[in-house]
């Protein structure tokens, strides 16, 4: 993030979080950290992510969850910081740090003594501090002028101001065009402009001022006045893709250790299925022993019976016993032996289902990595889908999934992360549909919204109508309910309910084709 982008960003946030509320600290990887703050505009998610090249700083609606257990550091703030006001907040623009300044005692003034310091450096992380009034930093930079902008460009090391992203748009301009922009971001006011790929739709850069033709190449500028929204647009990208593609890899991770333990598992359960078949093997033995008892002494304690034949083409047979025990109690060990094969296999069949159903699972929810380490689509994300789960894609590119009946219904459920989009229809019986997105809070057009909601409704209890309301939630909000039918949920919190028309074609021309359809 550029320093000029940073000061205006800084700009922003400093009014929205004073006297503001820390309310949960989480860190979403080693480098993306995020703070809830109870804000005048309500609940808000400042995420920051540090580093040289990939630092990001953005206030964001919608939450991302960490998922996993706090480090020593997160716990650390928490126990000075959560719960506690921002009573004042400095920024240093060129040295990208921003500074949170908190009360001990939830006082909205400067208290004498030290306070609980927070300070964001974009280079090299997220610290704590106790500061004095005294201390809280004052920057000051000097701005090149009219007369001495190419010298400065020159010598650039002297200018803090002058950063590489701006030396770079610089020396494509004319000299009194440069100049101008420099007054401009002197003045720290304007519009924020976002560029796009158009063909892949990736945020390729956001800047404090309008880049040149030479820089722009294909992409797509987007500009506006709304800081913090251009922010989130972009920094849903820069992070939150790139916090859940790491996510993702790791429950990959770990379903790949799950899978390997429930194939040593079904190993040993091959293994323990021959050794109980070949117990129950042993009432062939005891039946035949029974069945020559009266030729000897039961009480007898012998090694081995040899057993006459009974025709010629049989030969003799013969019984090798356990000289601890008579014959008779051979016998009925034999006996006792295959009733515990039989009833050992019944329990064998119960975890061997269980076992399946698992590994298949988990072979479903198995993705291959992506190499080139950018953020997932909502194809890539699934390998396989369950047969009891129709795949869609919608006009604007995302995925959508359909359960073809109650178990499907559960099975895009578990597939679902928390902030996907649930549908269903209301007032009855219907399929359960489910927009995949790629991070918390991501736009859904339109158009997608309402094929989502035809797909629903085309396998409903108003299929045959001309057209349905459509409930919508995220999929965090629907819980099953105990005791109730089989795939009947709440809903804890709905986000909209819409009619959509009941038009079948969709459900052939959305379809997934081959090319995009997950293979098994």
């Amino acid at each position: 993030m550029d320093a000029h982008l940073f000061r205006r960003v800084t700009d922003t946030l400093i009014p929205l979080l004073l006297k503001a509320r820390l309310e949960k600290i989480q860190s979403l990887s080693e480098d993306v950290y995020t703070f809830v703050f109870y804000t005048k505009a309500g609940k808000r998610q400042l995420c920051f992510r540090f580093g040289r090249q990939h630092s990001f700083l953005f206030l964001a609606q919608h939450t991302l969850s960490a998922g996993t257990a706090p480090t020593a550091p997160v716990m650390r703030l928490r126990k000075y910081l959560q719960g506690h006001h921002v009573i004042a907040s400095v920024a240093e623009p060129f040295h990208r740090k921003l500074w949170l300044f908190f009360d001990t005692q939830d006082e909205v003034t400067l208290p004498k003594g030290t306070m609980p310091t927070l300070v964001f450096d974009l280079r090299e992380g997220v610290f704590l501090k106790e500061s004095t009034p005294e201390e809280i930093p004052e920057e000051t930079v000097a701005w090149p002028h009219g007369h001495n902008l190419e010298e400065a460009l020159e010598q650039w090391q002297q200018w803090p101001v002058l950063t590489p992203d701006l030396r770079r748009t610089l020396v494509h301009m004319d000299p009194k065009d440069a100049m101008a922009l420099v007054c401009d971001l002197k003045e720290g006011s304007g519009d924020i402009f976002l560029y796009t790929n158009p063909e892949t739709q990736d945020i390729v850069g956001i800047y404090a001022w309008p880049l040149p033709k030479a820089l722009q190449k294909n992409a797509i500028e987007t500009s506006g006045s709304d800081v913090c929204a251009l922010l989130e647009q972009a920094g849903q990208q820069a992070i939150f893709a790139t916090v859940l593609h790491a996510q993702e890899k790791e429950a990959q991770r770990q379903r790949q250790q799950k899978l390997k333990k429930l194939k040593r598992l079904k190993k040993n359960l091959q293994d323990e299925e021959e050794r109980l078949r070949a117990m129950c093997q042993k009432q062939d033995t005891a039946i035949l022993l029974q069945q020559n008892l009266w030729r000897f002494d039961p009480s007898q304690k012998v090694k081995e019976l040899v057993l006459p034949q009974y025709n010629p083409e049989e030969s003799e047979t013969l019984l090798r016993l356990d000289p601890q025990y008579t014959i008779q109690e051979n016998m009925e060990r034999l006996f006792h032996q295959a009733k515990r094969g039989k009833r050992g296999l019944i329990h064998l069949e119960e975890r061997k289902e269980a076992m399946e159903a698992a590994m298949k699972d988990l072979t479903l929810l198995t993705s291959p990595t992506n190499q080139q380490g950018k953020a997932p689509t909502s194809f890539t994300e699934i390998t396989t889908l369950p047969d009891n789960v129709q795949g869609f894609c919608s006009s604007d590119g995302f995925l959508l999934l359909r359960g073809r009946n109650n178990a499907g219904n559960l099975a895009c459920r578990k597939i679902a992360k928390g902030h996907d989009v649930w549908l269903h229809v209301t007032d009855g019986p219907g399929a359960h549909v489910i927009i995949r997105l790629s991070w918390p809070g991501q736009e859904i057009p339109e158009q997608t919204l309402i094929e989502a909601g035809t797909l629903a409704a085309c396998k409903s209890w108003q299929q045959n109508s001309t057209s349905a309301l459509i409930q919508y939630a995220e999929i965090r909000h629907i819980k099953p309910m105990k005791g109730a039918a089989k795939g009947t949920v709440k809903i804890d919190k709905l986000l909209f309910t819409r009619n959509v028309p009941v038009d079948h074609t969709l459900e052939t021309t959305l379809a997934l084709p081959a090319a995009k359809r997950p293979t098994p």
